[in-house]
């Protein structure tokens, strides 16, 4: 009786610290989670399965070792947020597959992003769309879903900036370089410290601040 209630007491234990750790980091929903949560997971899921029927763990080393596997994937998750080439290696970035109503046969054929023409073909006819042939503008999300843009449709807007950090690639993307952005900067006279993101859509870039306010050139 003693072994269950032990086997009772783990299980219990390892449920509270999952729970509360899932809480906290706001991810209880399967659509928040990043690679770093379903890999953090599935470790957490094997200290778990791991100590609770092995009578020879104490339950404050089995507290220890669950805390200790929490703190990794919480700071991993910091990490992913504010180190952005950590970012793109573990959860990603958009790959986009159709420009302008082009192909971008490079992004499709590299063999690293494994991309499956007819499960895009799928994702098409998923969303109402018959055919590639009305497709303005494609691209692949972290997640593995479908962002399309019809021709009749605005392309959708570009982070160019979160926090201090300029987002080069997605500057070349639209055709700009980091001189254009300082200048929009300086034009709104914008502490560049004060700029939470920067976003580009229909040929206009808007500053939201880190106290909440919105910015952007009142002539465009």
């Amino acid at each position: 009786m003693e072994y269950y209630l032990i086997v009772f007491t783990k299980f219990v234990i390892g449920f509270v610290v999952v729970i509360v750790h899932l809480n906290l980091s706001g991810k209880t929903q399967l659509s928040q989670m990043t690679p770093v949560d379903f890999i953090g997971n599935f470790v957490l899921g094997g200290i778990i399965g791991g100590v609770i029927y092995n009578d020879q763990i104490p339950i404050h080393e089995y507290i220890i070792v669950l805390l200790l596997g929490v703190f990794l994937i919480s700071f991993l998750n910091w990490v992913s947020k504010h180190v952005w080439f950590f970012r793109a290696f573990t959860i990603g970035e958009p790959i986009p597959i159709i420009k302008n109503g082009h192909f971008l046969m490079e992004n499709i054929l590299k063999k690293s992003n494994k991309i499956d023409i007819m499960n895009v073909a799928s994702q098409l006819h998923a969303q109402g769309i018959q055919s590639f042939q009305q497709v303005r503008y494609a691209q692949i999300e972290p997640s593995g879903a479908l962002t399309v843009v019809c021709k009749s449709s605005k392309l959708p807007s570009v982070i160019l900036m979160k926090n201090d950090n300029v987002r080069t690639s997605e500057l070349k993307d639209i055709g700009k370089n980091q001189q254009w952005l300082e200048d929009e900067i300086k034009k709104l006279k914008i502490d560049p410290k004060e700029i939470f993101i920067a976003e580009f859509w229909d040929g206009t870039v808007s500053f939201v601040l880190k106290n909440g306010e919105s910015k952007q050139d009142p002539d465009k």
